[in-house]
């Protein structure tokens, strides 16, 4: 029991409807973003990153010995094979130490992994996209103003996709604004979209509950969940939003997913009947 309060204490601090992009963690300190620059000479790491008040840079030096990864096989990479652009997950410890003679403060990055070409790997690999597909941050989040509204479900966990056709039904018998999900990506006009693992992800942790004789075995882990819309030749992000995931007996379920989606859509839809 001690060993799942604190799974569920850990996990807790990274659900989020907004995924944070630097962060302390058990582990140690990551920042999440776009490569922006590294030089191999001087083992330097640029990463730009979404901060309070926009975009910032964070910058430090790989230790000797370091390791690169590819988060999806974990497989070992060269600092030469990350080209600026891609989407990483750095973990560093800020320290001192002498540069050209002179004491500085420094961040001291103990692992990289390179998480995707960017940060919309998830949706293109959940909605079997071609990887030159492009997305973007949508400027103005409104759902399209068509009606009935078409929604096309890329759900990786079978119990969020029950959830949610349950969800849209019940909408759909109280309300005059109606959503048909569709089985065609040709016909949506949204995409709500749920993907395994999640940028802020530290690891995946086991778990053994017992109770009133009979013993579980389970494990805590991250789903990453998003409403996207089309554009004209681009698909556009409205939200992502990011949940615990119980998984036992081969079966999986994330009752704070199914919360974060559908009080977004709702508000969402609620909003567009208003005007």
């Amino acid at each position: 029991m001690k060993a799942l309060l604190l799974a569920a204490v850990i996990l807790g601090g990274a659900i989020s409807p907004v995924v944070a992009q630097k962060k302390s963690t058990f582990v140690g300190d990551i920042v999440i973003g776009e490569l922006t620059g590294r030089d191999e000479a001087t083992r330097e790491i640029t990463v730009k990153y979404s901060g309070k008040e926009g975009p910032e840079i964070f910058s430090g030096i790989l230790v000797d010995g370091y390791k690169l990864k590819m988060d999806a096989s974990r497989s070992d990479l060269k600092l030469s094979e990350i080209v600026p652009g891609m989407h990483i997950r750095v973990w560093y410890k800020a320290g001192n130490d002498k540069v050209s003679g002179q004491e500085k403060k420094i961040n001291k990055i103990s692992k990289i992994e390179v998480l995707g070409n960017d940060e919309f790997f998830r949706i293109r690999n959940q909605l079997n996209l071609d990887p030159s597909t492009t997305i973007a941050h949508a400027e103005k989040d409104d759902l399209p103003a068509k009606s009935p509204l078409k929604v096309y479900l890329a759900i990786a966990i079978g119990s969020v996709h029950q959830h949610l056709v349950e969800w849209i039904d019940k909408w759909n018998r109280k309300n005059g604004d109606k959503l048909e999900v569709v089985s065609d990506v040709e016909q949506a006009d949204i995409f709500i979209v749920t993907a395994r693992g999640a940028d802020t992800m530290v690891a995946i942790f086991p778990v053994t509950i017992g109770r009133d004789g009979t013993t579980i075995e389970g494990q805590w882990s991250h789903a990453t969940s998003y409403l996207v819309v089309k554009d004209v030749g681009r698909l556009k992000l409205l939200w992502t939003g990011v949940g615990a995931v119980f998984s036992s007996l081969g079966a999986e379920s994330s009752n704070k997913t199914n919360e974060l989606v559908t009080a977004e859509l709702e508000k969402r839809m609620k909003a567009r009947a208003r005007k």
